[in-house]
C-alpha cells in the first residue's frame, strides 16, 4: 500500500513537470500529505509545508515538519510555528510536487489508537488557525462538522491562501 503511494506522488510529480515544459518551462508545484491507516499503525508521506497532526488524548502533536525556509529556524529552536507563520516568507518552500528533477518524500510511522484523530491540512488552514484553536476544534466538533468548523474559522481569519482540511477518526 505504501509503495502504491509513493507511485503514485512520484507520477504526480512526472506529470507536473511534463506540463511544466510544455507550458514553456516556468514552475509549478504542489505541496502534499497523504496518510495510510492499517490495524493499528499509519504511515504518513508528505513534501512542502501541508501538514498532518495528531489528537490524542486532548494534546496535539504535529507529526510532520515543513519543508520551508522558516522550518529551520523553528526547529532551531529560535521561534514558534505561529510566529513563523507571520513572516513575510513564510511561505516559501523548499520542496514540492512538480518541482525540480528528483522528488524527496519525507515518511513517518507511528501507532494508532481509538479515539485518535488525524488532521491533514494546507498552510492555509494553519497560517490563519493557531495550534491552541486547532486543539480546541478538535475536542469539541463531532466528525461531521469538524472539517467545515477549521476551514471557516481560517475564512473569518482572513483565508489569504487555498484552505483545505481532511480530518480522520479511529474508532
Amino acid at each position: 500500500m505504501m509503495a502504491g503511494l509513493r507511485r503514485a506522488i512520484l507520477g504526480a510529480h512526472e506529470q507536473i513537470l511534463a506540463e511544466a515544459a510544455r507550458r514553456g518551462g516556468g514552475p509549478i508545484g504542489a505541496t502534499v500529505v497523504a496518510l495510510i491507516l492499517t490495524n493499528d499503525h499509519f504511515a504518513a508521506f508528505w513534501a512542502g509545508d501541508s501538514r498532518l497532526y495528531s489528537y490524542r488524548e486532548h494534546h496535539l502533536d504535529m507529526l510532520t515538519s515543513d519543508h520551508s525556509m522558516v522550518a529551520e529556524l523553528v526547529l532551531g529552536g529560535e521561534m514558534t510555528w505561529e510566529e513563523a507563520e507571520k513572516l513575510p516568507h513564510a511561505n516559501v518552500i523548499t520542496r514540492a510536487v512538480g518541482v525540480g528533477e528528483a522528488l524527496e518524500l519525507d515518511k513517518i510511522r507511528g501507532e494508532v489508537r481509538p479515539g485518535d484523530r488525524f488532521l491533514l491540512c494546507t498552510d492555509g488552514l494553519t497560517k490563519h488557525v493557531g495550534a491552541r484553536e486547532l486543539a480546541g476544534v478538535l475536542e469539541r466538533e463531532p466528525m461531521e462538522t469538524v472539517s467545515e468548523a477549521l476551514i471557516s474559522r481560517a475564512l473569518k481569519a482572513g483565508g489569504t491562501d487555498n484552505v483545505s482540511a481532511i480530518v480522520v477518526d479511529v474508532v
